[in-house]
């Protein structure tokens, strides 16, 4: 670890390497192994992490296992405390903060800015909403057949040891959004960070740790995903799973979970169905800004757009007439790039142009963009898109929106509820009452009327079904998840 963890990570002669926090001390892997964070903007190495052996995760495990009793024990006011002052930690590391996400995940400036404000605002939120919970008293005579006698006290308690794994999107924000209820909710959390993300997460945990958070209640367990995943998921010390990634990985992670509580946030692949009626301007606006803000690398982005064929004409028109205003591709930090920056990583722009190319292949038409320069994929926008075509069958991380053409709404709501997504959706009609009304028609988590799709504002639920995700998060719903009834019931003698 370098001698002081935020030191200056603008001019580095020599890429630092990060250590892993067993608990109760950062240093690096007896393996020696390490993979290498490489900045998708210009392909410098950031910085490297140490890939964990099996014992140095179990001894992480073990440790949060042994230190979760206390920490349930200590005072709810204590552990509020502790939790804001890591808030107030965030805002004033916030420039290094930025700085370091903006070079490991090729986000503009603008939105690293938000990501690091958003985060320490959610942690308060957190804070100050765990203070409301409440626990509860039931009395046996409110049920038919039984006598009074019996009451049962029920409380929150802790599941144990919460496993947190986080992407790389969101590095601090989504590993933030799983430490903070889970600590207040008494448990300890074991962070996985993501590969590509991974320093700027450890350097949240560094800022929890150093807030108070007793030895052994925070530690990471560092390392290619498959490996972790392969010895934590399933481990008996995990008490439960809190992950945000892509439903393939999900799907796998549950598998290997067995009986633990799951809080899963997956793919998102959200349509978006445009009406008659709807105020074009507004949705082309809208459709611009989700499918390409942060080059469309986000869970809540837009991947297609559901319409008639007269519609759709008119609408890709305004959405080609609005683009240059709204998007311009480029370095993330130059102050004139606009939306679109380099995607993760060369590979991952492959296989984005792949999928492109495919979908071309079986017919649909790239009305702009399309194009690769190693990981900048061109803002792209396709028509004659069928909902069997790579484009949209899967979902797509980058910055390309598909049209997809149909004959009726009644259309638009089958191809939504056959899909196996199911994060959210939008409807854009200037009639809010039959946008209501087709909402209740889609099999999806959230649907936003005259929106687009989106996590916020964070004490909203937030939700997938099939599979874009398991429970409810938003910040009560998630104190809820991180946290189990426990009934007590008094039998009185009669």
């Amino acid at each position: 670890m370098p001698a002081d963890f935020f030191a200056d990570i603008s001019d580095q002669q020599t890429p630092p390497h990060y250590f892993y926090f067993d608990g109760s001390t950062w240093k690096p892997s007896a393996t020696g192994a390490t993979v290498e964070v490489i900045s998708p903007i210009d392909g410098s190495i950031v910085g490297t992490i140490p890939m964990l052996s099996s014992q140095e995760m179990d001894t992480a495990l073990l440790r949060a296992t042994e230190a979760q009793v206390s920490w349930e024990a200590t005072p709810m006011n204590k552990r509020v405390g502790i939790v804001h002052l890591a808030a107030d930690w965030i805002r004033h590391f916030q420039d290094y903060l930025v700085a370091l996400l903006i070079r490991e995940v090729g986000k503009s400036k603008d939105e690293a800015k938000g990501e690091i404000a958003r985060t320490a605002d959610l942690i308060d939120y957190f804070a100050d909403e765990v203070q409301s919970m409440r626990g509860m008293t039931l009395d046996s005579d409110n049920f038919p057949g039984f006598e009074k006698g019996r009451i049962a006290m029920i409380e929150r308690v802790a599941h144990g040891t919460v496993l947190a794994i986080a992407p790389f999107n969101y590095p601090v924000n989504l590993t933030a959004s799983k430490i903070a209820p889970a600590l207040l909710m008494g448990n300890s959390v074991v962070v996985k960070p993501p590969t590509q993300g991974g320093i700027s997460a450890l350097h949240l945990v560094r800022i929890f740790e150093k807030a108070g958070v007793p030895p052994g209640v925070i530690s990471t367990v560092t390392g290619t995903g498959e490996v972790v995943g392969e010895h934590v998921v399933s481990h008996p010390m995990v008490s439960m799973v809190a992950f945000t990634g892509n439903s393939d990985t999900g799907v796998a992670i549950a598998g290997k979970a067995a009986m633990k509580p799951l809080l899963f946030e997956c793919g998102g692949n959200n349509p978006v169905v445009v009406m008659p009626d709807a105020d074009m301007v507004v949705a082309a606006r809208e459709i611009i800004k989700g499918a390409f803000a942060y080059s469309g690398q986000r869970c809540t982005g837009i991947k297609y757009v559901l319409t008639t064929p007269a519609i759709r004409e008119q609408l890709v028109a305004l959405v080609l007439k609005t683009m240059p205003e709204m998007v311009k591709m480029g370095d993330p930090r130059s102050p004139e790039t606009k939306l679109v920056g380099p995607v993760i990583s060369e590979e991952a722009a492959i296989k984005i142009e792949q999928a492109i190319l495919a979908s071309v292949k079986n017919g649909a038409k790239c009305v702009i963009g399309g194009k690769r320069n190693k990981a900048m994929i061109e803002p792209t926008v396709l028509t004659n898109v069928v909902p069997s075509m790579p484009i949209i069958a899967k979902e797509t991380f980058g910055p390309v929106v598909s049209f997809v053409d149909v004959s009726s709404f009644d259309e638009a709501a089958v191809i939504i509820n056959r899909s196996s997504y199911g994060l959210q959706a939008s409807v854009f009609t200037k009639d809010e009452g039959s946008g209501l009304v087709f909402a209740k028609k889609l099999n999806v988590g959230s649907v936003q009327v005259n929106g687009s799709p989106q996590r916020g504002p964070d004490h909203f639920p937030f939700l997938g079904v099939k599979r874009s995700g398991v429970g409810v998060q938003g910040v009560r719903y998630s104190l809820e998840a991180m946290s189990r009834l426990r009934p007590v019931v008094l039998n009185k003698p009669q």
